[in-house]
């Protein structure tokens, strides 16, 4: 009887590779495609990709990578790295050359040496931009010739930058015959930053396709049974696997031993199912599996050759167990756990003094030189093996060398992990100082820094407040204010307090005519403009501008005119020319930094104009520009926010809750939260859906209460309140909610003109005539800085016309303002204000027309709720709004019936179940079963809700 199992049998999946074949048509086309992949440990996620591959039979070039867990630290571009290796392992390394040029061919050099010298990287922050570029231009190369597939497999495993570069390629590569596949696993997502944001922003690419592989069920079970005993399983066998594997491919081949029966003696866990076949092996093989275990999943013949010494022929006898059993997949240069949870078993079962010797083995091999298995990221391999064999110093040297290169390539949570590295070993050095060229002050200062641009506040604060402890107050005057200006940064974007006390003790410690000092200048002016204090940021901006012309340095100039720009849009001076000057003037000089704070004031104040098709067209692309320059997670949110709002004011509403999603998918800082849960209340609120906007304001409520935002907040915060209690019935608590509007612009100093609107709607709606009055004379008193405030103000006095009698012509200016800037869901608001005063003026086709249009914009922006009630309005006023022609009113509005309209009304007169029972001559049970039937029609908690709806539609006439 043989030893091994025959391969399991590819079982279920239909569903899954007939979606893959149908988007592999696409590719075909000219269309690209992208697939996410996600199933459990265990769950398929490698064999559906190779099922797939092998269906194409040579209908496309397929590369492959995957990615590496590393516990200790990670490998930047590792599937990169691994396709580009494949590609040259195929075509050759001249043909490679041939598809991105000499300038190219350098570019990759840093991730393959194989393509030849390496281009110089003077300035770090356009290098990956640069790298991203050439990936991009190779692949639509490749995709000429022929339809191309990627793969690029465990993302869950994948370090930041290589996530970003995924993110890029999505979003960049459209209309080439590329199929780009990704696996994951889905139960990583909670714990890895980077897997979020990517799976959202990939899943939301166009083109791409979301893939959630089940378990399998009993009958896909008995499949996957009949290929590995080569015979039809019992039906007891099946219930039983079934029972036991849950329908986990790889539990299902745990379950089965090697004569084909069932493991009764199986352990509970699945560590040693997985182990179980390893422990069968020869002890030759068992030790080689052991090596590989630390090398990675996957390892060349050649590496596996040097670290084990022995010959090729016995490495190969010794392998050949392990292969036939299914524990190894060999290929065209080595070989790889079939499985990860097998390489993750079989290193899990090390005891310490085997690590130490591997580990060593390893490293000694690599210190010979770079070979094809670790490639460019050769130097976080070396570190990571020396960290694992005890070698404190080498480890230190090797992982100093490493956080340079991650640097280099904008990889900082990378850069961070190799610090944290140098910081572990550091104590175990002598004269560690000298092996890497700089103190231990330093490397926290440099720590604190990666940890800055990785969004990592929590760590990169540690570091700071350590290098604090340790540096010389009175000797390294410019190393404190370093390390002040850092830990500011980090205090903003988690709304701690004592951000401006550390840029003011930064700025005294900072000598003049600095890089350094322009630095403290620009954050503090940005740091007092978000508050809100423009003279003291007007004056720190001038010695900006000042000294960036002492230092005759670009990055500063440009800095200094975005500073000046932010404070010409707070006095209502918008110079949109002079912004994407200043943007073209970053994006010459390659100074990635400036150039993203370049593009988020402009698009700050194309939203603040009113120009939301704009902002619309060139959102995506500077949001793009932050994952190229790895400031996705520390920027973005504040990037991705009008962009958001204006998709929002367009009316594409759908679009606007994606790029909230994908917002939240970057899991920014507080600073950043503090934009993703204002969008999210902002489009709850067109949707009308009280609880999303109750839900987003107690989010808000949940972030730190930081001086940096506390205005913004309260003023948000105050309107999102007034609105989700109207919306949700609760008039009175609104109306209460909107007298206290008068007293926070008191305290603020200044309007919020959402939050004026908002709450002289209440207080009109609510019958509060002197607090309507108090803010319309608030209104009129206050300055608009732009078009969107004068909208706002014609809104605001067009509402106090309701108090006496609605203003048709008001209500029509104020239709035409808001189509003006192209804000449909507005429009239709005041469409429907001046429908009302039109029928009252006794214009009813003018007002047939108003309600007509309305409705129309409310129901195509998703505001159903908002259409609903312009239908409701026209149905009360007898117009009927399906044939534009006047006309009787329907017999009831909202879905109810002529029974239950009756009964709304009697319920939101106040009457009780039995009043309304004797009232229309029926039972005061099937009244009790109208109102359930109203409440459910209603989408309403209680009878309450239904009466403040009723009266709130006007479907009900008034007491």
């Amino acid at each position: 009887m043989s030893t091994s199992l025959r391969r399991s049998r590819f079982s279920g999946r239909a569903v899954e590779l007939d979606s893959m074949e149908s988007a592999f048509r696409d590719v075909s086309g000219g269309r690209q495609r992208s697939f996410l992949v996600g199933a459990e440990a265990g769950g398929g996620k490698t064999r559906l990709v190779e099922e797939f591959a092998n269906r194409l039979s040579g209908r496309a070039l397929i590369l492959k990578g995957g990615c590496i867990e590393q516990r200790e630290s990670a490998l930047p571009y590792a599937p990169v790295t691994a396709v580009l290796h494949e590609l040259v392992q195929l075509r050759g390394a001249p043909a490679v050359k041939s598809f991105v040029g000499a300038e190219g061919a350098r570019e990759l050099a840093w991730l393959l040496p194989e393509l030849g010298e390496s281009s110089e990287r003077f300035d770090a922050g356009i290098a990956r931009a640069r790298l991203f570029e050439v990936l991009r231009k190779l692949l639509e190369e490749l995709a000429r010739e022929t339809p191309l597939v990627v793969v690029f497999e465990d993302i869950h495993w994948a370090d930041q930058a290589t996530c970003d570069l995924l993110r890029f390629l999505a979003t960049r590569l459209k209309k080439i015959r590329l199929m780009l596949i990704v696996t994951y696993r889905p139960e990583e997502t909670s714990a890895t930053n980077a897997l979020r944001t990517t799976i959202a922003d990939l899943s939301l690419s166009e083109g791409a396709e979301v893939l959630t592989l089940p378990r399998l069920q009993r009958a896909e079970v008995a499949v996957q049974l009949e290929g590995l005993l080569g015979r039809p399983p019992t039906p007891a066998l099946i219930n039983e696997v079934h029972a036991r594997c849950c329908g986990i491919p790889l539990f299902t081949e745990a379950l089965i031993d090697a004569s084909g029966g069932l493991r009764r003696d199986f352990p509970g866990s699945l560590n040693d199912y997985l182990l179980r076949a390893v422990r069968d092996m020869p002890a030759s093989t068992a030790e080689l599996l052991k090596v590989m275990a630390l090398g990675g999943p996957h390892i060349t013949h050649a590496l596996l050759r040097s670290v084990a010494n022995k010959a090729d022929l016995e490495l190969a006898e010794w392998l050949r167990p392990a292969i036939l059993a299914g524990i190894l997949v060999p290929d065209h240069d080595g070989y790889a756990f079939r499985h990860a949870l097998i390489h993750e078993a079989v290193r899990r079962d090390l005891i310490a003094g085997e690590k130490v010797a591997i580990h060593r083995a390893y490293a000694d091999v690599l210190e010979r030189g770079p070979v094809p298995s670790y490639r460019v990221w050769h130097s976080v391999a070396l570190a990571r093996h020396w960290y694992g064999a005890g070698q404190a110093e080498n480890c230190l040297r090797w992982a100093w060398q490493s956080a340079t290169e991650a640097a280099a390539t904008f990889a900082y949570a990378d850069q961070m992990e190799m610090l944290k590295l140098v910081l572990a070993v550091w104590p175990e050095v002598d004269d560690a100082i000298v092996v890497i060229g700089a103190d231990h002050c330093k490397v926290l200062e440099l720590a604190a820094d990666a940890a800055c641009w990785a969004a990592e506040a929590e760590q990169g604060l540690a570091f700071v407040e350590r290098a604090l402890a340790e540096v010389d107050v009175g000797r390294d005057k410019e190393q404190l204010a370093a390390l002040l200006l850092q830990r500011a940064v980090m205090r903003q974007h988690a709304l701690i307090p004592g951000e401006i006390a550390d840029l003011e003790r930064a700025l005294d410690h900072a000598p003049d005519s600095t890089r350094l000092r322009a630095d403290g200048l620009g954050q503090f002016s940005r740091a007092l403009i978000l508050r809100g204090e423009f003279d003291r940021a007007s004056r720190l901006g001038d010695e900006l501008k000042d000294l960036s012309e002492r230092l005759d340095d670009e990055e500063y100039r440009i800095e200094a005119l975005i500073v000046a720009e932010s404070l010409e849009m707070a006095s209502g001076s918008y110079h949109i020319d002079s912004l994407w000057s200043v943007i073209d003037r970053a994006r010459q000089a390659s100074i990635g930094r400036v150039e993203v704070l370049a593009g988020a004031a402009l698009l700050r104040a194309l939203l603040e104009t009113g120009k939301y098709p704009q902002v619309a067209e060139i959102g995506p692309a500077i949001f793009a520009r932050t994952v190229e320059f790895g400031q996705a997670r520390y920027i973005g949110a504040i990037i991705g926010s009008p962009l958001c709002r204006a998709l929002l004011a367009l009316g594409r509403v759908s679009e606007a809750i994606e790029t909230c999603e994908r917002m939240a998918a970057l899991d920014p800082l507080p600073l950043g939260l503090v934009h993703v849960f204002e969008c999210q209340a902002e489009i709850a609120l067109v949707l009308g859906n009280s609880d999303r906007i109750a839900v987003a304001a107690r989010s808000l409520r949940s972030l730190p209460p930081g001086p940096q935002v506390a205005s913004r907040m309260a003023a948000n915060l105050l309107r999102f309140d007034i609105e989700s209690r109207a919306l949700a019935g609760d008039m009175d608590q609104s109306a209460t909610l909107a007298r206290s509007v008068l007293t926070h612009c008191e305290k603020q100093g200044r309007v919020s003109w959402p939050l004026l609107a908002s709450a002289m709607r209440v207080a009109v709606d609510t019958n509060q005539k002197d607090v309507a009055r108090r803010f319309a004379d608030l209104a009129a008193r206050s300055s608009c800085r732009n078009v969107v405030e004068e909208a706002e103000l014609l809104g605001i006095l067009a509402e106090m016309s309701r108090s006496t009698g609605s203003d048709l012509e008001a209500w029509e200016a104020v239709a035409k303002s808001w189509a003006d800037l192209s804000r449909p869901f507005r429009q239709a608001y005041a469409l429907m204000q001046a429908g009302c005063a039109a029928v009252n003026a006794g214009q009813r086709a003018k007002g047939a027309g108003h309600f007509r249009r309305g409705a129309d914009l409310a129901h195509s922006t998703g505001a159903s709720l908002l259409g609903n009630q312009i239908e409701t309005l026209a149905e009360k006023a007898r117009i009927d709004l399906g044939n534009g022609k006047e006309g009787g009113m329907p017999k009831a509005p909202l879905g109810l019936t002529d029974r239950e309209f009756e009964v709304l009304r009697l319920l939101a007169a106040g009457q009780s179940n039995r009043e309304i029972a004797v009232h229309l001559f029926i039972s005061s049970k099937t009244a009790s079963v109208h109102v359930s039937n109203i409440l459910s029609k209603l989408s309403v908690p209680s009878r309450g809700a239904a009466a403040a709806m009723a009266h709130r539609l006007r479907i009900v006439d008034p007491a």
